[in-house]
């Protein structure tokens, strides 16, 4: 009986044993840096995988965190930094881990001002971006109508005739001279004539530049605002990409101004006429009937057709990308059809 107890306690210090063996965490240091410039990452985040042990980089980069055993996944994290997961192979060397940029957040922190960059946060209220996305949405006639409503600060008229310049104020008015924008069309100066006659489906995008501090370099000219259009251009290594789009639309007038008929106009003179001491103009009000709304006259339903197709491609040596547009644009006074043709053009070859 006595050995039958020794053995069964000597089963259950095995096994308490083997358990504390089998639940033994083993330190792993090392420094986290960044790639590019080797300066030490602080609060980047260490995790193990699989498990909710976690831990974070000092002022100096560096970190210490338990695991089971070699062999073991850690995963490091840094905001704005392309996440790494890196296998614990010796358990006893200090680990170096590097990380690099991510292209997809990069791109989305900055924003072109002029010849350079600049962080969106320290801009924010004085640029205003509109992508590519953004005007296939809006299937506008004119580039210039993707600026209407889309950015504070900016106001757009347009004159009513079809084709015509608008009149584009980001700053207000700040000069008797002249309120007429910048224009930056790939890196080329222009006028607003030539941003109207821009194929809105050649548009890569559309920053307004309305800070005097981000309009400075362009000098005094960019002193009524800058408007900086990136035209779409060719992909290297890309297999030709044909796009054909097309949009029909109808304009007309909303509101019109409510007049009175001939009947009701006749009697209105029939009263001025009899208050005022005189003769009744019209004796007989019935022969005057409803008469002619000029406004039905003039004001018609006017048609707009938009037509774009587009070659996009690429090798290791050249890119290219070629456009053609038709666009047909009618009045709603008069009703006549102003066209414009877009012929094919090559955008930067590279």
């Amino acid at each position: 009986m006595k050995q039958k107890i020794a053995l069964l306690s000597l089963c259950l210090l095995a096994a308490v044993f083997f358990q504390s063996v089998l639940g033994q965490q083993l330190p792993v240091s090392g420094t986290v840096t960044n790639k590019t410039t080797g300066e030490p990452l602080t609060g980047a985040t260490i995790q193990l995988k699989g498990t909710k042990t976690v831990a974070q980089t000092d002022a100096m980069g560096h970190f210490s965190i338990n695991v089971p055993a070699a062999g073991s996944v850690l995963m490091i994290s840094y905001t704005g930094l392309k996440p790494v997961e890196i296998t614990v192979k010796d358990l006893k060397a200090s680990l170096t881990v590097q990380m690099e940029e991510s292209a997809t957040v990069t791109l989305s922190d900055v924003v072109v001002v002029g010849y350079g960059t600049q962080k969106i946060t320290k801009v924010s209220g004085a640029i205003a971006t509109i992508k590519s996305a953004d005007v296939e949405k809006l299937k506008p006639a004119r580039v210039e109508e993707v600026l209407q409503g889309r950015a504070s600060g900016v106001v757009v008229v347009n004159s009513g005739t079809p084709g015509a310049k608008p009149t584009v104020l980001i700053r207000g008015i700040p000069s008797f001279s002249g309120t007429d924008p910048l224009v930056i069309i790939d890196g080329v100066p222009q006028t607003l004539t030539d941003f109207n006659s821009i194929n809105p489906a050649d548009v890569e995008s559309v920053n307004l530049l309305k800070d005097a501090a981000t309009t400075a370099i362009y000098g005094v000219k960019g002193g009524n605002g800058v408007i900086v259009v990136t035209t779409k251009a060719g992909r290297k290594n890309q297999k030709t990409e044909i796009s054909f789009n097309s949009n029909v639309g109808f304009q007309q007038v909303i509101n019109t101004v409510g007049v009175l008929n001939a009947t009701e106009y006749g009697a209105m003179i029939n009263e001025g006429s009899t208050t005022a001491g005189g003769n009744v103009i019209f004796p007989d009000l019935s022969v005057l009937g409803v008469g002619t709304n000029w406004q039905n006259e003039v004001f018609k339903t006017a048609s707009v057709q938009n037509y774009s197709v587009s070659a996009r491609g690429g090798n290791d040596k050249m890119n290219y990308f070629l456009s053609a547009g038709w666009l047909s644009q009618g009045g709603i006074v008069g009703g006549e059809m102003i066209n414009h043709f877009s012929p094919a053009v090559i955008l930067p070859l590279t």
